[in-house]
């Protein structure tokens, strides 16, 4: 694709996919572009289906009418629909080519329907749907755009603690001004919680499964950096986000904010290595048997590290590291279940019903396993804990 063609041609995402089939969704979406209340012009050509599921290519006759619609919100309505579907379109780049999704959670921030639309304005190329317990949002777009989400949301998750942390500060500074006048008129004395307030204190974000790797691995390096700048750290697991506090007494600000940075870029160059692999399992029963497969290959990855999550288990370490331990689980797990077949059908009996009340079926041998490899190359602290990759391209 020329730059030309690329300059009039935009991406929409959010396409009903069951309502109708792709050639009629095609031309809805066509007369859609075309209509005056969307900003829309003549269209030179759609593509639809994509290898991405609900997202359409829409290439205009004019530069000019690709800029325009890109400034007004789409909403797609028609008899034929059941409901209306807000679209989230973006200038077309090669950055389509790896389109990401993930889960984001937002329990840590109040005000989610102000946090949401804050962000669809803020990042228009990413699509934002929240989900039915709504403090978990799904969000699917480009690969930066998604990482400059992610920024957006430390940004703001940092400057809202800080905002408590000044209000705090205040509160106390109003507790001991009463509790000085109060000692002037003799009743109060001097109280041990006003030498508390001197403590200073600053808070990092990170991705919760780098700060377990972290803890795992180099635990004895991220301790070192504490005890050089004589700095104690409290942590807050929220979810995909761990809160890691810095506090230091009797000291000037701006040493916590060295520690700070320095831990910041510590772990930046630790991630920037880091690879995550998922291995997925079907049902609940098999949980213990691939997590036992994993205790048993760690014993020979000590710089690896696995984590239990629902229906899943994320296997965190290098990239060559990840891929090995995979593969060996894989490999143990289909040894156990031919182990087992053999010793089923040598066994006296082996046809008695008794022998199958461990659960086992007879049924085929085959792994209800797959593994999605999830690279966490991006710069500062990842808030994801899963993001699917799809590369491919059109050319």
């Amino acid at each position: 694709m020329d730059r030309t063609h690329e300059a009039r041609t935009i991406v929409v995402s959010g396409c009903p996919q069951n309502e109708l089939d792709c050639r009629r969704m095609a031309d809805k979406l066509v007369i859609h572009f075309q209509k005056a209340k969307s900003a829309g012009g003549d269209v030179e050509k759609i593509k639809y289906p994509t290898r991405i599921k609900g997202v359409a290519y829409i290439t205009f006759e004019e530069k000019e009418v690709a800029d325009r619609v890109l400034t007004v919100e789409q909403l797609l309505a028609d008899k034929e629909f059941e409901k209306e579907y807000p679209l989230t379109v973006y200038r077309f780049s090669e950055e389509v080519f790896c389109y990401t999704h993930a889960e984001v959670d937002l329990s840590l921030f109040s005000e989610h329907e102000k946090l949401i639309k804050e962000l669809r304005t803020r990042n228009r190329a990413v699509r934002i749907s929240p989900l039915q317990d709504n403090q978990r949002v799904q969000v699917e777009g480009p690969f930066t755009a998604i990482k400059k989400l992610r920024e957006d949301l430390l940004r703001l998750l940092e400057t809202s603690q800080k905002e408590k942390s000044v209000t705090a500060r205040d509160r106390r500074r109003e507790r001991q001004s009463s509790r000085a006048v109060t000692s002037e008129q003799g009743a109060a004395p001097f109280s041990s919680e006003a030498d508390a307030s001197n403590t200073e204190a600053c808070l990092i974000w990170l991705d919760t499964n780098v700060f377990r790797y972290i803890q795992h691995v180099h635990k004895d390096d991220f301790e070192w950096i504490l005890k050089k700048h004589d700095v104690q750290a409290t942590t807050q697991v929220g979810g995909d986000l761990t809160g890691v506090t810095l506090k230091k007494r009797y000291q000037g600000l701006w040493q916590l904010e060295t520690a700070k940075l320095e831990i910041e870029q510590w772990v930046s160059n630790v991630q920037s290595r880091l690879r995550t692999e998922t291995i997925h399992y079907e049902k609940d029963f098999e949980e213990e048997k691939f997590l036992q497969a994993c205790k048993d290959v760690s014993c020979g990855f000590p710089r690896v590290l696995f984590t239990p999550v629902e229906g899943h288990i994320d296997i965190i370490g290098n990239s060559s590291d990840c891929y090995l331990f995979c593969q060996l689980v894989e490999m143990q797990m289909k040894s156990s279940l031919h182990d087992k077949d053999r010793w089923l059908s040598a066994s006296p009996g082996a046809t008695d019903m008794s022998y199958y009340s461990t659960g086992r079926t007879g049924e085929p041998n085959s792994l209800p396993m797959t593994m999605n490899s999830d690279m966490h190359r991006m710069s500062g602290n990842n808030l994801y804990s899963s993001m699917h990759c799809d590369n491919w391209s059109e050319r």
